[in-house]
């Protein structure tokens, strides 16, 4: 990268860094207000790591604000997390301490920093939603558009003719059947119809689908049926995306709230993928976040707010994974306290910690490496 890109890129990497940090600023918050509003006490609060920025003790939490936006954490008199503060407070049983709180009072603390995240993602999707956004595909299916953009070499679509800038208007199963699927031409109703035709194409694979489209021939256009023979890879395009109007307020809300739900099924179907094929392939690390983050950001206000949102949903689901290092594994080890009705012992809970944190630590060091490598290619030459 030349000196003046680095340069022109530099307010691009700081804005990208300082969303990430807000991120998990309000994470912690949710956390930090639910012990608040439970009266359990808080000796620290941190976010970031490295040379410390700020430092400020407010009633009896210190807050700290570090140079690397990467990580925080709030530190909870009566709980134990190593790495978290000093914990100095961590065994207190005082009537302020964490640990002599109702087992519903210790979900929702734990519960705080995943309910801010998508509080946050459902607030700011609804916000794109309610003033309209550019072309992008983090909405889809919302931005689905039904103009194909490239035809994959080999696919059955080649096969059978189909080329870049056709517009799909409708499916048939069968040339012979009069049924068939098709779209008003709405604006609105066009995703509705992708959606369903995506849906139909998986369905349908192996099998023969008749499409109508529509191609400019002449500067006119033309409608034509074509048939498809579907393998197992589907049809084989790639499709446009459309800019996303602004609809009326209420259709705003219900389309932010079916996207996020939308992001929220796909992490969870990403994460599950991950672990049953014990693979690694295609998660990014610290290092892809922060360059998606940079191009988030020049692409504009809107497309940034939505790349915040759409990693605020990804770091709700991670924490739910049941590992001591995510709140998932948190509120797993206090389950099984109250289950058994006595506390883990140190040295079990410690181990599993320590443990877990290693492998973590492994795992975002080859990520990262992984990462720099992608992102290096281009300027090696590779």
């Amino acid at each position: 990268m030349q000196l003046s890109a680095l340069i022109t890129s530099l307010p691009f990497f700081i804005a990208g860094g300082l969303g990430f940090g807000f991120l998990v600023g309000f994470h912690e918050l949710g956390h930090f207000l639910f012990c608040k509003l439970f009266g359990v006490k808080t000796p620290s609060f941190s976010i970031g790591f490295g040379p410390q920025l700020l430092k400020k003790k407010i009633g009896d939490t210190v807050f700290t604000l570090s140079a690397i936006p990467f990580g925080g954490y709030v530190e909870i008199a009566g709980s134990e997390e190593p790495g978290q503060g000093e914990q100095k407070e961590s065994k207190s049983l005082a009537p302020d301490s964490f640990a002599v709180k109702p087992y519903y009072q210790k979900m929702l603390i734990i519960a705080g920093g995943i309910l801010f995240n998508l509080i946050f993602a459902y607030a700011a999707v609804i916000l794109v939603m309610a003033i309209g956004a550019p072309e992008t595909p983090l909405l889809f299916p919302h931005s689905a558009s039904s103009t194909i953009q490239k035809v994959s070499e080999d696919s059955p679509a080649a096969q059978a003719g189909l080329i870049a800038g056709d517009k799909i208007e409708g499916i048939k199963f069968d040339i012979r059947s009069d049924v068939e699927y098709t779209y008003s031409g709405n604006v609105f109703s066009e995703p509705i119809f992708m959606q369903n035709l995506m849906q139909t194409l998986s369905q349908q694979r192996g099998k023969e689908v008749v499409l109508r489209i529509a191609r400019t021939e002449n500067a006119e256009s033309v409608s034509r049926d074509v048939p498809v023979t579907l393998n197992d890879k589907g049809l084989g395009v790639s499709f446009e995306f459309a800019p996303v109007k602004a609809p009326s307020f209420i259709h705003a809300v219900a389309m932010g709230i079916k996207q996020v739900n939308f992001w929220i099924y796909s992490t969870i179907d990403a994460l599950t993928k991950l672990f049953r094929e014990k693979t690694v392939k295609g998660i990014g690390g610290p290092v892809m976040v922060i360059t998606q983050m940079v191009k988030g950001a020049e692409k504009g206000f809107v497309i940034f707010l939505l790349f915040l949102a759409f990693i605020s949903v990804n770091l709700a689901v991670m924490n739910l994974i049941p590992l001591p290092v995510f709140d998932g594994g948190q509120a797993l080890f206090y389950t099984i306290e109250a289950i058994i009705g006595r506390p883990l012992h140190e040295s079990i809970r410690n181990g599993i910690a320590y443990a877990t944190w290693i492998l973590l630590i492994i795992l975002i060091c080859w990520i990262t490496i992984q990462d720099i490598l992608a992102i290096a290619k281009p300027y090696l030459g590779l």
